[in-house]
């Protein structure tokens, strides 16, 4: 009976290390799973803030080169779109970046285009920003305000007085 009751008790410590080793190998399962979940999803995710980082480095120095462009008078601006270079700061976070800029006056206007490329994954287009120089002048011929055909001479001259106060526009 001794002997019996010995055999059933192990037996019982049989299928209880049995379930343990059942409930360890599907655990390491599932954290295997997990992880070639995780895993890529983080490295993705890490690649993804990196390139919006650069593009946010590439438009501070698009940026940062427009406002000296603009602040410029038009023969030093020329002369200075055509000698552009990246700052060494930039180069050295966006690898075998190019700088070019363009003057174009037409129809819209005159207008300074910027764009800068570097080495990426891919074949993507240039990050680029646009500045008006001298915007074209509107004359009340060309454009006339809603309010100026509708009504009397006097009153639009006083709506166009209103209008350019520089106090109205602070």
């Amino acid at each position: 009976m001794l002997h019996q009751h010995q055999h059933q008790h192990q037996r019982k410590r049989d299928r209880r290390n049995g379930l343990v080793l059942l409930e360890t190998l599907i655990a390491a399962g599932v954290t295997l799973v997990m992880l070639s979940v995780a895993v890529p999803m983080v490295i993705r995710s890490a690649r993804i803030w990196k390139q919006t980082r650069h593009q946010q480095v590439a438009a501070d120095e698009l940026s940062g080169q427009m406002d000296r462009l603009i602040a410029m008078s038009a023969e030093p601006r020329r002369q200075a779109l055509e000698e552009l270079t990246v700052s060494p700061v930039i180069a050295e976070v966006l690898h075998d970046a190019t700088i070019d800029g363009t003057l174009v006056n037409d129809e819209h206007g005159k207008r300074i285009e910027l764009s800068i490329q570097w080495t990426r994954a891919g074949d993507p287009l240039p990050v680029r920003l646009v500045a008006w120089v001298d915007p074209m002048p509107t004359t009340s011929a060309e454009s006339p305000s809603p309010g100026d055909a509708a009504s009397g001479g006097a009153e639009s001259g006083e709506a166009e007085a209103a209008e350019n106060d520089p106090e109205d526009l602070q």
